[in-house]
């Protein structure tokens, strides 16, 4: 699984700067109104920054020690909103974040092993 590990780290640095870019952009794109509802992004997201973040980090073993630096970013990005003028801090956007990781966290035992079996057949 070592090169499922690199490759989950790869992944997670590219989203975590899409991510962030898209957050600090004056107009950032929507995806032809499939999700324009800016909460599910949010969830969607996080959702997706808690699976590649389980897979690249297998050195931690309790998934709650993911947790914070992914609510840690999510913080961040409302910060830095509300710095950039163009953009607002939302403790809406905060708590999309949170139930995104959540949804993970809850979803994890039933995602995991169909993932790990195409891992190891395929990257392994």
């Amino acid at each position: 699984m070592i090169r499922t590990q690199r490759i989950a780290r790869v992944a997670l640095a590219l989203c975590l700067g899409i991510i962030l870019w898209f957050a600090l952009s004056p107009n950032p794109p929507s995806p032809a109104g499939l999700f324009d509802f800016d909460k599910v992004n949010h969830l969607l997201a996080f959702f997706v920054l808690a699976g590649l973040l389980d897979y690249a980090s297998v050195n931690i073993a309790r998934f709650e020690g993911k947790v914070l630096p992914l609510i840690a970013f999510g913080l961040l990005i409302e910060v830095l909103q509300y710095w950039v003028g163009y953009r607002y801090f939302e403790w809406g956007d905060l708590m999309a974040d949170c139930f995104g990781v959540a949804g993970y966290a809850a979803s994890r035992s039933f995602l995991r092993p169909p993932i790990d079996r195409v891992c190891i057949r395929y990257i392994h």
